[in-house]
């Protein structure tokens, strides 16, 4: 599943029963993601939030994540989509606009509920980005961001006061496998191998993990690994070093699998990574 990387902002207002992916995924941008109406399930690595109006998610370009609608109501929710070389303009200033994304673990603290005041501000503040689309003067630009540089630093105070506890949605069993894998990466993992290491036949062990998380285990395993590949890029390894040190064993499947659930090469998405 491919997720455009872009230069440009995006964002909506969007009411619908079903999320547009069902499975796992991760993005090549950092995404806000309040929910207006309904509820939703939302898991991200090994998170799992349950979503009402006012929750607020923060996810970054690295997280593991699918929503999940079990009562299929219609829920209404809006997202904004932030290419992390925007973070680059304004990273000598005095706070890091990026760090409700970042400043944390991997798949934790992403949630925070807004009171009705800040559920407000928020929803008004977008509101003026929604209309910056029919702005006809020169300076359109100029606006978005300024509308999205106040509501980073309104989201980013709230973020740094608060935090959400750890819920796992996986029994121990498949939580401990996760957590394997997550710790694992580099290692020749095989079916036969997890298996023995968990004392459980194949069959089993497949079956509970698939039932649990939707998803099976190396699909799960290599959206790991195309994560630690991303970050490693972002963090200026080249691409040789970042197909190993990301637990790919063959170079040619490594460019491959990057492609298909990026969209880029590599090498390319290294290069709009660090665009300025």
């Amino acid at each position: 599943m491919i997720h455009e990387y872009s230069d440009e902002i995006s964002y909506n207002i969007l009411t619908s029963r079903q999320s547009y992916v069902k499975d796992f995924h991760l993005h090549n941008f950092y995404e806000l993601f309040l929910l207006l109406e309904g509820e939703l399930n939302f898991c991200i690595q090994q998170s799992f939030y349950h979503l009402t109006p006012g929750s607020l998610l923060a996810i970054n370009n690295l997280e593991i994540h699918k929503a999940i609608n079990e009562k299929q109501t219609p829920y209404k929710r809006i997202y904004i989509h932030i290419p992390p070389a925007f973070f680059q303009k304004y990273s000598a200033r005095d706070m890091d606009l990026s760090a409700c994304f970042t400043s944390r673990n991997i798949g934790e603290r992403n949630l925070i509920q807004l009171k009705d005041h800040e559920l407000a501000y928020f929803s008004n503040q977008f509101q003026f980005i929604l209309e910056n689309k029919n702005y006809t003067l020169p300076g359109k630009e100029l606006l978005l961001e300024t509308y999205l540089l106040q509501l980073l630093v309104f989201t980013n105070n709230l973020f740094s006061h608060s935090s959400s506890p750890f819920v796992s949605q996986y029994t121990p069993t498949v939580q401990d496998v996760v957590n394997y894998l997550e710790k694992n990466l580099l290692e020749n993992i095989s079916l036969d191998s997890l298996a023995q290491t968990f004392s459980l036949s194949k069959y089993h062990l497949c079956h509970i993990f698939k039932e649990e998380t939707s998803t099976t285990i190396f699909n799960y395993l290599l959206l790991l690994r195309i994560s630690r590949a991303k970050s490693l890029l972002g963090d200026g390894k080249n691409v040789t070093e970042t197909c190993y040190l990301s637990g790919f064993t063959n170079y040619s499947n490594f460019i491959t699998s990057f492609k298909k659930h990026t969209g880029y090469t590599p090498k390319k998405y290294a290069s709009l990574f660090h665009h300025t």
